[in-house]
């Protein structure tokens, strides 16, 4: 295989444009009029509230799958594969370890905190864990294993255990939603049930290797589209006559907008196969008409964002938290109010923007991550043995 010295723009730009997406959707938390059901509930969920959370179900398999490519990309900077296949597995712990502690302290700004959430970041760490150990054992693997999850895992969802015990555990780490109880009065939600994950990242990792396989050629690109483009095509077939790949379905309603926010409202916890043909098919077309873009194109702002991906994940939860926090006396509250180590956010009972206060919020929260990740990504170059710009 070729070297792989340079980034690739057109990959930071949709990566960047995904944080965006991701900070929007977790500062709807802060608004006062936004609460949605998963999956959202249709009808049930006024339109304003769909198209919110709609956008932000790109960030989580766009997330994933771009991760499975970069891994990719980075292959060949390794002597062996062993080695490889060893940094991927080293990769996924750290990445469940940041989940438990920095990224669970962001929500709640309190350690001991009871709940914590499985979310996309240690399913990222778990995916990279598998990956690694698949690429250890032999290549075809990977591609086996990715092909037989994503098409097959729907046919699973029937299946449940009897609560607390080991099977009930592990298969609502795998492939369903629970609160599991942990020791000292612990508990984590799962989440992102991780099966759909490794199976996605599997196939990411996969096209990676032929994209560099093949120089990064044109071709490879309208393949890409085409497979985008094939992927929406067969999510509409399958999602129209409910056929296969989604536990909900979609039912025409009384209205053309209740009807069109049930076709596009797949599974998303954990991803169903339709949820990942919609996502990710719309990903792989923003990517072939981002190629075209030149490669200075949003340099200083999208591929900032998409440079700095992780960096900017955990700073921008800080900075929601932080600024909701410095709020409080802004909107009539006080600190006395606050129901902090009483609930995830700890902010006082009837806090909350409006809809418009909400998308300046992020839109603020948005422009300070670009300035912080400008300051780190100089850092980061000059400190490339370090622990932090190694994993972050």
């Amino acid at each position: 295989m070729p070297k792989n010295t340079v980034r690739l723009h057109h990959i930071d730009l949709l990566r960047g444009l995904i944080i965006i997406f991701m900070i929007l959707d977790h500062a709807m938390v802060y608004c006062r009029d936004y609460f949605v059901n998963d999956p959202m509930d249709v009808p049930g969920t006024e339109p304003m509230i769909f198209l919110s959370r709609f956008i932000s179900h790109f960030c989580a398999p766009l997330f994933v799958f771009l991760a499975g490519l970069s891994a990719a990309l980075t292959e060949n900077r390794f002597d062996h594969s062993r080695d490889f296949a060893a940094s991927l597995i080293q990769r996924g712990i750290v990445l469940i370890m940041l989940e438990f502690t920095f990224i669970s302290w962001s929500w709640s700004f309190n350690p001991l905190f009871p709940m914590l959430y499985a979310q996309v970041i240690w399913a990222i760490g778990c995916g990279f864990v598998f990956l690694g150990i698949l690429r250890l054992l032999d290549l075809r693997l990977v591609l086996i294993a990715g092909a037989l999850i994503v098409l097959g895992h729907n046919l699973l969802d029937s299946i449940r255990f009897q609560d607390n015990t080991w099977l009930h555990y592990l298969w609502s780490v795998l492939h369903q939603k629970n609160v599991l109880a942990l020791p000292f009065d612990f508990e984590v939600r799962t989440t992102y049930p991780i099966l759909p994950i490794i199976g996605l990242m599997c196939l990411a990792f996969m096209a990676g290797r032929y994209y560099i396989s093949q120089e990064f050629s044109k071709k490879v690109e309208k393949q890409a589209l085409g497979a985008g483009i094939t992927c929406l095509l067969s999510y509409a077939v399958l999602r129209s006559f409910n056929l296969y790949g989604d536990s909900g379905q979609f039912v025409i309603q009384d209205s053309t907008m209740f009807t069109l926010m049930s076709f596009f409202n797949p599974t998303k916890y954990p991803l169903s196969l339709q949820f990942m043909m919609l996502t990710v098919g719309a990903g792989l077309i923003l990517l072939f008409f981002f190629r075209r873009l030149k490669p200075t194109f949003s340099e200083s702002f999208l591929q900032v964002l998409g440079k700095t991906s992780m960096f900017s994940y955990i700073v921008h939860l800080y900075l929601l938290h932080l600024i909701s926090w410095l709020l409080i006396p802004a909107l009539g509250f006080q600190l006395s109010d606050m129901t902090y180590g009483k609930t995830l956010i700890g902010l006082p009972e009837g806090f909350g923007l409006s809809y418009g206060a909400t998308y300046i919020f992020a839109s603020v929260v948005v422009l300070l991550t670009v300035l912080l990740a400008k300051l780190y990504i100089p850092w980061k170059y000059a400190n490339k043995n370090n622990l932090l710009s190694r994993y972050v």
